[in-house]
């Protein structure tokens, strides 16, 4: 649970107050041997037993605080506006209690996982043009596939419009949803609206296309 509090006290400062009590942490669960990762029930969170080592899975239980538990889903076509969202909180709190250089490690190495993933397989993470008409067990979008797409999306936002910005419009945007459900699209809207600066076209490349932005080809002979 290394820096776990930190990351607490660093998603309540920027973010907002956390509306599930005054007591809250991870619980070592018996999920099956093997199981990895969590699961959100705040205030106290379920972790899979061999995954109580990774920093990681608990920042990232701890953030669905804010965006997935503390402004939840409308349908299942949104699902990136809670673990795409709640990725991204997870990198902000290692760079808040570890640093900027160990940020930019964990973002790097995103990119690659994604990069490897996409090659494998892909989807579009934002398929909201319905609401609850997909079969989330058989859906390609239960994967980590929205985790990264979202994470890396808010990321490459936050370049365009300045940490800051996008701090405010996520805190404000939680503040005005929390203990509601909310669509990304609600997000994306009020991300132009704070900020002025239009997120769509990112939207597009990152959530409703596929591939990688930005990503180089592979040349014959390379494997991801």
């Amino acid at each position: 649970m290394l820096h776990l509090r930190d990351a607490m006290d660093f998603f309540e400062t920027r973010y907002g107050k956390f509306v599930f009590g005054d007591k809250a942490g991870s619980v070592s669960a018996n999920l099956g041997p093997k199981a990895k990762g969590g699961m959100e029930h705040h205030p106290f969170w379920h972790v899979a037993s061999p995954s109580m080592g990774d920093r990681l899975v608990h920042h990232h239980e701890a953030a669905h605080g804010w965006y997935g538990n503390g402004v939840r889903i409308q349908c299942w076509e949104d699902f990136v506006l809670s673990e795409g969202t709640t990725d991204y909180l997870t990198a902000r709190a290692v760079g808040a209690t570890e640093g900027e250089a160990a940020e930019a490690k964990l973002w790097e190495s995103r990119r690659k996982d994604l990069e490897k993933l996409v090659a494998r397989r892909d989807t579009v993470v934002l398929p909201d043009a319905t609401c609850n008409a997909i079969e989330m067990s058989t859906h390609p979008l239960a994967s980590p596939l929205p985790y990264l797409k979202g994470s890396l999306f808010l990321h490459e936002l936050e370049k365009q419009v300045g940490t800051a910005a996008l701090d405010g419009a996520l805190a404000r945007f939680y503040q005005l949803h929390v203990g509601k459900a909310a669509r990304m699209q609600q997000l994306l809207d009020f991300v132009k609206a704070e900020t002025g600066h239009d997120p769509e076209p990112l939207a597009r490349a990152w959530l409703r296309g596929l591939g990688v932005p930005g990503a180089r080809p592979l040349t014959s002979g390379q494997t991801p």
